[in-house]
């Protein structure tokens, strides 16, 4: 069992390892490349291949070295047994038995700390604690935790992030932390805004040809080649956002606003290619270029679906504090059917920890998710 389990695991976290490690291997040559250039007298001693070469040895040996850690990782930690809190834990609890299971056991659920709960805690390894848990029940489960040596997992609540975006500020000898107002700084935006105009620009350039043949292929496949639709964007103002059409035209005319499910007949074959690819998004750079949006953010959505969302979720506004992206930490950590919460965390962490740095990562990531198959999947019509 632990070898199929084992395998099970591979397929994903594996793909990962690898993917993490190439970009290493790349950078690091690039590096030497950008090196070489300034002490080309010294470089022109050495062949060419050895900066190919060198790529090829980071490629294997970091390979080997983080594969090593994580077998080692595995081998002697274990599965872990943990114990589950709150009632909103479907979701948790069903990640956990099918694609976690060679991490974890649950050994329990609940809802309430009952008196047995001291020494439960004792005889397992962790506890999660879902976003639905009262305050109170949490303050009394986290010194348990500390005092047995238990590692404690726990949904976010939206006001969680707030905290972990804080910083120590000292008042006089009274450590105070400091919550910096949700958005970005008018110099961070204009940093921001440069960086959009000048990747944008290189991204139009690079991609012209491919939308020059993309177009041809929707149009033979009958309709109108681009599709536009009102979105949101920072402080709540609506744009246009052009996309290459993926959809049957008119696919939204009877049945009004409608999320695209799995196996959904409205996507003609080429539409299911571009979505699979991420291709129908290019139009955007236009949008990009214009301001409407930023290369990283909150990718933007319709009003329709945000005035229902916020209805659930008053914090579901607070996403609007920067110009919604062409892709973001949500894509790249989350999947297109994750839920409404789980998207709306990674936004808000996004935001509370925005640097050009952290930009940089997330286009990077974005390039993993496109030989992914489980981030394009869509919604769930049948939950």
């Amino acid at each position: 069992m632990y070898a199929f389990g084992l395998y099970d695991l591979m397929r994903k976290e594996l793909f990962e390892l690898f993917y993490t490690v190439f970009l290493v291997s790349i950078s690091l040559t690039i590096g030497i490349m950008g090196i070489c250039f300034f002490v080309r007298d010294i470089a022109l001693a050495f062949p060419r291949s050895v900066i190919l070469l060198s790529a090829l040895f980071y490629f294997v040996l970091l390979s080997a070295w983080r594969f090593l850690l994580w077998f080692l990782d595995i081998k002697f930690h274990g599965v872990k047994r943990v114990i589950i809190f709150g009632e909103d834990n479907s979701r948790l609890v069903d990640t956990i038995t099918n694609r976690y299971a060679h991490f974890y056991k649950i050994e329990g659920i609940y809802n309430s700390v009952e008196p047995s709960i001291k020494e439960k805690i004792q005889s397992i390894d962790g506890i999660f604690v879902c976003a639905d848990v009262l305050q109170k029940i949490r303050q009394e489960l986290l010194p348990l935790c500390i005092k047995y040596r238990k590692e404690f997992f726990y949904i976010p609540k939206y006001f969680d992030l707030s905290i972990k975006s804080s910083t120590l500020l000292k008042i006089d000898d009274i450590p105070t932390f400091r919550i910096p107002i949700y958005g970005l700084s008018p110099e961070e935006n204009f940093v921001k805004r440069l960086s959009d105009i000048f990747l944008g620009l290189l991204a139009s350039i690079f991609f012209l040809p491919f939308a020059v043949i993309i177009a041809m292929f929707i149009k033979l496949d009958g309709g109108p080649v681009f599709y536009h639709q009102e979105r949101l964007t920072k402080d709540g103002k609506t744009f246009k956002i052009y996309k290459f059409r993926t959809m049957i035209p008119d696919a939204e005319k009877l049945s009004g606003p409608v999320l695209a499910g799995d196996n959904d007949d409205r996507i003609t074959k080429v539409g299911r290619f571009l979505r699979i690819v991420r291709l129908d998004e290019i139009p955007q750079l236009i949008n990009i270029l214009k301001g409407d949006m930023s290369i990283v953010g909150p990718r933007p959505e319709r009003p329709f679906f945000t005035l229902q969302f916020e209805k659930k979720i008053p914090e579901y506004s607070y996403r609007l504090r920067v110009k919604a992206g062409l892709t973001g930490l949500a894509q790249v950590e989350g999947k297109y059917n994750s839920t409404v919460e789980n998207k709306l965390r990674y936004d808000l962490i996004y935001i509370n920890n925005y640097s050009v740095l952290r930009d940089l990562l997330i286009m990077l990531q974005t390039v993993k998710i496109l030989f992914m198959k489980s981030s394009t999947d869509g919604v769930n019509t049948n939950t």
